[in-house]
């Protein structure tokens, strides 16, 4: 939970040197200091161990094309990534 606003978020990446976590909240990912967070519940009861994280944290599109490449080699697939500020 992200104070004071109380919204709920995702915790994409762990704390950088300044403490700040990458937190993904409704589709959009933002740097928020740890000060503000409280952890509502730890990934273990929220996710199983098997659990495909793509589904939340990437696009469609990505999600589509991995799974052709899963299947064969296919020259005009790509896969974008978006680069951590």
């Amino acid at each position: 939970m992200i104070y004071p606003a109380r919204d709920i978020g995702i915790i994409c990446q762990t704390a950088d040197e300044r403490g700040m976590l990458t937190v993904q909240i409704r589709k959009e990912k933002h740097l928020i200091n740890h000060k503000r967070l409280r952890r509502v519940a730890p990934a273990e009861e929220m996710y199983p161990e098997d659990y495909d994280f793509s589904i939340v944290f990437d696009s469609v599109r990505n999600r589509k094309a991995r799974r052709v490449l899963d299947k064969r080699h296919d020259p005009n697939v790509i896969i974008q990534v978006e680069q951590e500020k």
